[in-house]
């Protein structure tokens, strides 16, 4: 009973440390006071903790702040650079690494084509390579890199890091946080892409962190994830989110999954490229035969929104189907969910307000009278790196609620 009082006390004094960790990274700089306040510890707790953090170049003092009545506080802030999380985006076009420091500032990041996933054993070592020579860049010791945390598109086995299954890949059971780890000597976790994706969006600009975020990658595949307040919902079995594989079009085009006529099989970039390769192979004629230079091989979705920019009839109806379908999606999504808002990202939004607008008067067809009648539907803010950085954000979440942070 002693030895539990004891690992009791132990831990209640780390989560401490965590909390007053926290209040510095989101509210510095701030003084002591102001963080006992907030935290509900006792200034001697508090001053003991800030001690020991300053000891450890973990935080550090930047002066004297304005006084109340009494002597200036001493103002507080945490060492930026003191540890770092490195985020992998690994879909099925780019790979992108970023580094974040501890305060979740991106300070670095890199990129290159994904190519060939296959052999997976080959694909990961290069994938390894790419993250090697980010954290290289920084030149910092080894104990710094606080872990590695990756993206990746597919059904996630949350526990083990395995990918189940990745249409965007061709992958089945592919042991993923084994191979890593037996190269890179960082703790390593593994996570849905889109859920990466959906925890970075829901963080600020917005003003309210507090809203329930459906966040929709729209790119090369299609998929989705959900955030409540700060929190990640993964689902029972940690597969939650995946929106381009209901079915819109029944008997429709087979999809990677191996169902026909899901969301991403007539919707998504790959699928929009597809049905104008279709078209122009048929002889359609269109303005898209003459940027491709007559090889349809050469189309991507890209192309298409460049033919539909400039009002190309067989483009346009690409395009307006695509929105169309993704709107017959994201209304099921209202319908189900009522989140405050739905954020599109993706490489399909980098093409102008028309597309969106298509996708908004679609929703408002599709979804029930006064559903979801708070429903905002904004793009994305986060960038090109917004997944990868979400990777971060996963990793950091996990060492918090595990008390793993070196501190």
């Amino acid at each position: 009973m002693e030895k539990l009082r004891k690992i009791d006390k132990n831990r209640i004094a780390q989560m401490n440390k965590y909390r007053v960790l926290r209040c510095l990274i989101q509210k510095e700089p701030i003084n002591r006071a102001a963080i006992a306040k907030i935290t509900d510890l006792s200034i001697p707790t508090v001053m003991s903790i800030i001690d020991d953090l300053i000891k450890k170049d973990i935080v550090r003092s930047i002066g004297k702040g304005e006084s109340s009545g009494g002597k200036p506080p001493d103002m507080l802030e945490v060492v930026p650079d003191r540890f770092y999380y490195i985020g992998a985006d690994v879909g099925r076009t780019t790979i992108r690494v970023v580094a974040n420091n501890i305060v979740s500032r991106q300070i670095a990041c890199f990129q290159e084509p994904t190519r060939d996933p296959f052999p997976e054993g080959k694909f990961l070592e290069r994938l390894c390579e790419v993250i090697l020579r980010v954290i290289d860049d920084l030149k910092t010791e080894k104990n710094r890199i606080l872990g590695v945390g990756i993206a990746m598109p597919g059904l996630i086995e949350n526990e083990t890091g395995k990918v189940l299954f990745s249409p965007d890949f061709g992958w089945n059971n592919v042991p993923m946080k084994d191979l890593l780890q037996q190269i890179l000597p960082y703790p390593i976790m593994i996570k849905n892409a889109n859920h990466a994706l959906a925890l970075n969006e829901s963080q600020p600009p917005y003003e309210d962190s507090l809203l329930t975020t459906f966040s929709v990658n729209l790119g090369y595949g299609i998929g989705a994830g959900i955030v409540m307040g700060e929190d990640l919902y993964a689902g029972a079995s940690g597969t939650c989110g995946e929106i381009g594989h209901i079915v819109v079009e029944r008997n429709g085009p087979l999809c990677r999954c191996g169902k026909k006529g899901c969301l991403e099989a007539v919707a998504s970039g790959e699928a929009i490229a597809r049905q104008a390769q279709e078209a122009i192979r048929n002889g359609k004629s269109s303005k898209i035969r003459e940027l491709c230079g007559e090889d349809s091989a050469l189309i991507d979705a890209k192309l298409v929104f460049e033919a539909a920019n400039s009002g190309d009839s067989l483009a346009l109806e690409i395009i307006n189907k695509a929105a169309e379908y993704i709107g017959i999606g994201l209304s099921m999504a209202g319908n189900v969910l009522d989140p405050d808002r739905i954020v599109l990202c993706g490489g399909l939004m980098k093409n102008g307000p028309y597309f969106l607008e298509r996708i908004k008067s679609s929703v408002q067809e599709y979804k029930m009278w006064q559903a979801a009648r708070q429903l905002l539907i904004c793009t994305g803010a986060g960038g090109e790196y917004s997944t990868a950085n979400g990777a971060c954000r996963v990793l950091a979440n996990d060492l918090w609620q595990r008390l793993e942070l070196p501190i």
